[in-house]
């Protein structure tokens, strides 16, 4: 299966560090350059993800390094496409995997894949579970009711995949890990129920940076509805549009 690994030209010392790591395991990967959103101008910014739009779909302001993981994501799923690749995974720079378990995830997908049904496979940790697991995967949508699925740092994709993911994320309305979204619009997302990837600890510019309100119950509710609200108007836009 062909592996992408994307990577911002600034963030060397992070491609060497996987490299190594992939290296060791004895698996290559081709290096997709990431867009550096700090670089983008504010029309540029604008016209690749409208405000108001992505305002619609999560109920609050996009952020600049948002604008960039995404763009550099659909990249990645424009180049699977393009090259009509049968599978690829997709790593950040940034990850930590056990690459054991990671080749028996790549084995079970190559496996497992209908070229007909667009497909995800996650293979994250911090995804939700369902109450019961009868298999190695499981769909998100049987988990995601109140917590909703994130995580673009190690997953694999189909072509089909990728074409729709292209679509849903032009223009950018969401983020690029919006997997629950995507999960009602087309594109079915299966989780490892063994993951076999998290990330290395250092500075991000996605990450949300919640105040003291967070550790209040009412707020967390409030903004989970206020968010499952603009989800469906956002999924709602989207059949609307396709």
């Amino acid at each position: 299966m062909k592996c992408f690994v994307v990577n911002l030209d600034r963030d060397k010392e992070r491609l060497e560090t996987t490299r190594a790591m992939f290296s060791e395991a004895g698996m290559d990967f081709e290096r997709i350059r990431g867009v550096d959103a700090r670089a983008l101008t504010a029309a540029e910014l604008h016209g690749a993800c409208p405000r108001l739009r992505f305002y619609i779909a999560n109920a609050r302001r996009v952020r600049t390094g948002e604008v960039g993981c995404a763009l550099s994501h659909r990249k990645t799923w424009a180049t699977v496409a393009e090259r009509n690749l049968p599978l690829a995974a997709v790593f950040e720079d940034d990850i930590l995997v056990d690459m054991d378990v990671l080749k028996n995830h790549l084995a079970a997908v190559e496996a497992a894949n209908d070229p007909a049904v667009p497909t995800v496979w996650l293979m994250n940790h911090g995804l939700p579970k369902p109450a019961r697991m009868d298999g190695a995967w499981y769909d998100i949508r049987e988990a995601d009711g109140r917590v909703w699925a994130w995580g673009a740092y190690c997953y694999a994709l189909n072509t089909a995949a990728a074409k729709r993911l292209v679509e849903l994320l032009t223009p950018i309305s969401n983020v690029c890990d919006a997997w629950s979204t995507f999960a009602r619009c087309g594109v079915r997302v299966l989780a490892a129920a063994d993951a076999s990837a998290t990330t290395r600890a250092g500075p991000s510019t996605i990450v949300r940076k919640c105040g003291g309100l967070w550790s209040r119950s009412w707020y967390q509710s409030f903004y989970w509805f206020r968010y499952r609200l603009a989800m469906r108007l956002d999924i709602l836009l989207k059949h609307l549009s396709h």
